[in-house]
């Protein structure tokens, strides 16, 4: 018997261990051997079991965690992004420590709006740089925290394997194996966990520095929109002060030096940080040098066939100048709100091809004006630098503004005499540059008075109003005229000349495109000016609060945001609207061969659509929900349908119309006394114009239920009958013969099919013969006058006697006394009435 349950015991035990879950858990558990301690530790509440590892699978484990122990070690010792953070964070800690006195200083004294700006822009960009280190800081340790909490349970699970008795003694080799993957992950946790803390203790440093940048500007944003710095405020003292005449020589240099590298640093840090969009740049600069130089020998072939003058003058003579002009001034679409320090910079290299193109654009009285303008311009930036100097800027800025209007007033005498020379300019246009000239003189003077009696702020702003201005003028007339020339000639070279819109509206376009490049570049130069002023932050505040304005009544909520979305996507779809059609009509429909129903039917069609689906999102733009007007449209319909049903009756018609292209535009038609060319199908009637020239209004509805007729739909043929009568004697083969050769002669007559000559019957005037001949529908008329004139002759020279009625006429005469003593007779005479 006990040997019995010895066999039960042996063949069914090992199956129920096999089976998971046969046993519970404390039983599964292998036990560990005596010589290995226990290292489970009680897992956490809530926790899943810690399963352990087999003994066979360990060596194989330990070589997996030796692996992945590797690999954490490489990320902890080559991580460039906190290697990043760590070398450069003191940096920015010492530009912050070294420039906090000096901007305090500048934020309670009065300062220049270029000032503040420059301020602005240096602290943002330091601010946004500390901003992208924490989140980068802020990804690497929550890659730690994981790195540690998956470690964790590896030491977790490497503890508790084995983690009791066994029946089995495990070998030596495989307990040191455990044992020192145990520590290799003990110390890989720890290095993992330093390493954090010491990520946290940077974040922290950063998050510090942050702090810092967030109450500077906060202080220099309260200083900008203080009335303190108001135009007519007094902001720096009297050019006959003592206080004006105090300029330390010896801080002169080192505060110089200090702004101008303040000034590279700031546009070095984020032309770096916008590393990425310089390619792009520099492909605009590389394909407009190209196509300028391309286009500079078809300009020479403009001059040559146009010796009057040339199209585009001058302006492909330098195009490297133009290239840089053009690639420059993409700047402002290319990179995303630069600074005033990366502004500047674009000006300056800017300056140098402006004044090369201006000697190919502009008459030469006017060079001496553009090297001026680029002279001042440089002592303007030169002002700049010395924004945190009030009184040697003020210096300077007086002797930059009064040499300026003494240029102006020798550039309106030169330009008069220029005038009076050469005639070359009307006389509004003299008055014009005259007031423009006066206007500029007036401005310096008043800003000349105000530098000198201390309001600096108002004088900056008007000698800014001038020299930028101008300057900005210059620059993107330069631009214009390069972008014109440049489309006219991508329209006049392949594959744009190949296009059928741009051979037959080249001129349009190349107007529409002037327009366009006009009306950017006047938005560009007003930005340009306003941001100069320093009132972008202001106009950007007003309008903000102008389009958030909201009118709310029930449920009705609008904002004056709301209504501008709406009014230009209802705008945009009718100019998309537009643009489909004429680019259907000039370009796709003259080479797919579609005949102009079938054209007019597809524009119409899509028109609609676009007609209709803009509305659509010109209401989700007012921020109303769809499905309210789904239901409101659903509550409606029946009202709007039974009051509108002619309308919605004449609309559907124009659809099925449209649809089923019996009708097409330019069709001839006759519907009841109607007769005419159809001209339009619109939405609700359709217009007719009548062979006598008026146009009749003729509802939609009316064509598909009334019955029309329609001479053109499947071609332009037409039948024309003519009636020919001939004498009974006359022979019939030599009429056939004439009739056929009269229809042969007539050029517009059709020979497929061919004239057919028959007759139609008896009548008193004699055999009728009918003459059928095919023309065009619109030469119908025509064709018949014209046989009806030449038929006649054609049988008068062949002998034949055209058919005429004839009568017989019966006399008599009764019995009568004779007169005269003639004797009774009676007579008959026969006579023809000719018709």
């Amino acid at each position: 018997m006990t040997a019995a349950w010895a066999l039960v015991a042996v063949l069914v035990v090992p199956g129920v261990l096999a089976v998971p879950g046969a046993l519970p858990a404390a039983a599964q558990t292998v036990p560990a051997p005596a010589s290995v301690p226990s290292l489970v530790e009680p897992a956490a509440p809530g926790s899943p079991p810690v399963v352990p590892i087999p003994i066979p699978e360990i060596e194989a484990r330990a070589a997996e965690v030796a692996a992945l122990l590797r690999q954490s070690d490489a990320r902890l010792a080559d991580d460039p992004r906190v290697q990043d953070v760590e070398t450069h964070l003191p940096e920015v800690t010492e530009w912050i420590r070294t420039r906090l006195i000096g901007t305090m200083e500048a934020v309670q004294a009065p300062s220049s709006s270029s000032a503040m700006a420059n301020l602005a822009e240096s602290w943002s960009l330091t601010h946004s740089r500390l901003q992208t280190w924490s989140q980068t800081l802020t990804r690497v340790a929550v890659e730690l925290d994981r790195e540690l909490s998956r470690l964790e349970a590896l030491r977790t699970t490497w503890a508790a394997s084995p983690a009791a008795e066994t029946a089995w003694p495990i070998p030596e080799p495989v307990v040191d194996r455990m044992e020192a993957t145990r520590r290799a992950i003990v110390l890989v946790r720890d290095r993992v966990a330093t390493r954090r803390a010491e990520v946290l203790i940077l974040q922290d440093r950063v998050v510090t520095e942050i702090a810092r940048c967030d109450d500077v500007l906060g202080k220099i944003g309260q200083a900008r929109r203080e009335p303190a710095v108001s135009l007519f405020a007094r902001d720096s003292a009297p050019i006959w002060s003592a206080a004006a005449g105090a300029i330390v020589i010896t801080d002169i240099g080192p505060r110089l030096k200090r702004s101008v590298a303040d000034s590279i640093e700031l546009a070095k840090q984020y032309l770096r940080g916008q590393a990425a969009r310089a390619p792009v740049q520099l492909v605009l600069f590389i394909v407009a040098l190209g196509l300028l130089v391309r286009a500079r020998a078809r300009a020479r072939q403009w001059r040559a066939d146009e010796p009057s003058g040339s199209r585009i003058p001058g302006v492909f003579e330098a195009p490297l100048a133009a290239a840089l002009i053009l690639t420059l001034l993409a700047t402002l679409l290319i990179y995303p709100r630069p600074p005033r320090a990366v502004m500047n910079l674009v000006a300056l290299l800017t300056l140098a091809p402006v004044v090369l193109m201006a000697r190919h654009l502009l008459p030469p009285a006017l060079f001496p004006a553009v090297y001026a303008l680029g002279s001042f311009f440089l002592v303007d930036r030169v002002r700049e630098l010395c924004a945190d100097m009030p009184v040697l800027e003020q210096r300077v800025f007086l002797v930059e503004i009064i040499v300026g209007m003494a240029f102006l007033a020798l550039a309106l005498r030169s330009e008069r005499l220029m005038t009076a020379a050469s005639g070359r300019l009307r006389s509004g246009t003299q008055r014009m540059l005259g007031w423009i000239v006066g206007g500029h003189m007036t401005i310096l003077a008043a800003a000349v008075i105000g530098a000198v009696l201390g309001y600096m702020q108002l004088a900056r702003s008007l000698g800014t109003l001038v020299l930028t201005s101008s300057y900005a003028a210059l620059v993107l007339y330069a631009g214009v005229r390069i972008g014109k020339g440049l489309s006219a000639f991508v329209l006049e070279a392949r594959p744009a000349a190949t296009l059928l819109l741009v051979q037959r509206h080249r001129e349009v376009l190349e107007r529409r495109v002037g327009q366009a490049l006009g009306w950017l570049a006047s938005g560009t130069w007003a930005y340009l000016i306003i941001e100069r002023l320093g009132l972008v932050g202001p106009i950007g505040s007003a309008v903000g609060v102008a389009m958030n304005a909201r009118y709310a009544r029930g449920t009705v909520s609008l904002s004056l945001g709301d209504v501008v979305a709406f009014a230009l996507t209802v705008w945009a779809a009718i100019v998309v609207s537009r643009c489909v059609r004429f680019l259907l009509h000039e370009e796709i429909y003259p080479r797919t061969g579609l005949a102009p129903g079938q054209s007019y039917a597809l524009s119409s069609l899509l028109h609609y659509a676009v007609i209709l689906v803009g509305p659509l999102f010109a209401v989700s733009a007012l921020g109303i929900d769809l499905n309210r007007i789904t239901i409101l449209a659903g509550a409606f319909g029946v009202g709007i349908g039974i009051g509108l049903q002619n309308v919605v009756a004449n609309f559907v018609a124009g659809i099925i119309i449209l649809l089923e292209q019996r009708l097409h535009v330019g069709d001839s038609i006759e519907a009841g006394d109607l007769q005419g060319e159809m001209r339009e199908i619109g939405f609700r009637a359709s217009t007719v114009r009548t062979w006598s020239g008026a146009e009749v209004i003729v509802p939609n509805s009316r064509l598909t239920s009334d019955r029309v007729t329609n001479w053109t739909l499947s071609d332009r043929k037409c039948r024309v009958d003519l009636d020919v009568p001939v004498a009974y004697t006359t022979d019939t083969a030599r009429v056939l013969d004439v009739l056929r050769q009269a229809a042969n002669a007539h050029p517009g007559v059709f020979t497929d099919p061919k004239p057919l000559v028959l007759c139609t019957g008896f009548r008193e005037s004699g055999l009728t013969f009918q003459l059928r001949t095919w023309t065009r529908f619109d030469d119908a008329e025509i064709v018949r006058s014209d046989l009806a004139l030449a038929v006649p002759s054609a049988l008068e020279s062949a002998g034949v006697r055209p058919g005429r009625p004839e009568r017989d006429l019966h006399l008599w005469s009764t019995a009568v006394e004779p007169l005269g003593g003639l004797p009774e007779q009676t007579s008959r005479a026969r006579g023809r009435d000719d018709h």
